[in-house]
């Protein structure tokens, strides 16, 4: 699995299982209103198809595993379906499924990425599942305040605090593999510049690195602001750690894809 598809069809599954993992997780609390959590499956539903078509482009995916993608998708297809029934429990539960079944896509395309670790790779691709979904999340609950007041506090404090646990176990995974990332080989990555050859895998590293801090200080400033009750400056914040988390996955899975 390389090139620039396979970093594509990467991030989105990471992004789609995380999203809807997290918001599994937020709508078991049964105090944040239906309306977020349609929102929240319209969204899995258009990037579980992006992930899809990214991998339809690649053939390191044999039979089996397209498959497993093809369910993938149609989880997410259901877990829409079930934010209109009358209950919470049954999107609830089909969004944990979603969850379970983005993880294993996770684990079974990291045995694709050539040389990797499977467990290491597994672990790699879902700390940055669990990273993207928590900052999605975050920033998508915190605008929901607004349609739902009264909505306390604590529920975007713990997305938040998911969101600190997810960067440092994606920013651990990401310095323990420092040796494969910062040399992986980057020609052209500079468009094509002559003379900088495989060099830029060192740069790209301490840059992915510095993101990752810079997210982590920016979740730092949103914790605080929930906790002052200042949940529109949280949101705010939201964008700008959405954006930086997003770049560094990005990033680091280019770099991954690319470390054979």
């Amino acid at each position: 699995m390389t090139g620039a598809t396979a970093v594509v069809a990467l991030v989105l599954f990471e992004w789609t299982a995380g999203l809807v993992a997290g918001a599994s997780w937020t709508q078991s609390w049964s105090v944040v209103s239906r309306g977020h959590f349609r929102i929240m499956a319209w969204t899995a539903v258009i990037l579980a198809a992006l992930a899809a078509v990214a991998q339809s482009a690649l053939d390191a995916f044999t039979t089996g595993s397209t498959a497993l993608i093809v369910a993938f998708l149609a989880s997410t297809i259901i877990y829409l379906a079930l934010q209109y029934a009358r209950t919470e429990s049954p999107g609830t539960f089909a969004g944990a499924a979603v969850g379970v079944l983005g993880a294993i896509v996770l684990c079974v395309s990291a045995g694709l990425i050539q040389g990797w670790p499977q467990v290491l790779a597994a672990a790699e691709l879902v700390a940055g599942a669990v990273l993207l979904g928590a900052v999605t999340n975050g920033m998508l609950l915190g605008h929901w305040y607004l349609n739902q007041p009264g909505l306390k506090p604590w529920a975007l404090a713990r997305l938040t605090d998911l969101s600190l646990v997810a960067i440092l176990a994606s920013g651990l995974l990401g310095v323990a593999a420092v040796t494969r990332l910062a040399g992986a080989s980057t020609a052209g990555a500079a468009f094509s510049f002559p003379g900088f050859g495989d060099s830029f895998g060192r740069v790209f590293f301490v840059t992915w690195l510095a993101l990752v801090v810079f997210t982590g200080v920016v979740v730092l400033m949103a914790r605080r602001c929930v906790a002052i009750r200042s949940i529109q400056s949280a949101t705010g914040l939201y964008y700008v750690a959405i954006l930086t988390a997003g770049v560094s996955e990005f990033l680091v899975r280019y770099l991954m894809v690319n470390a054979a």
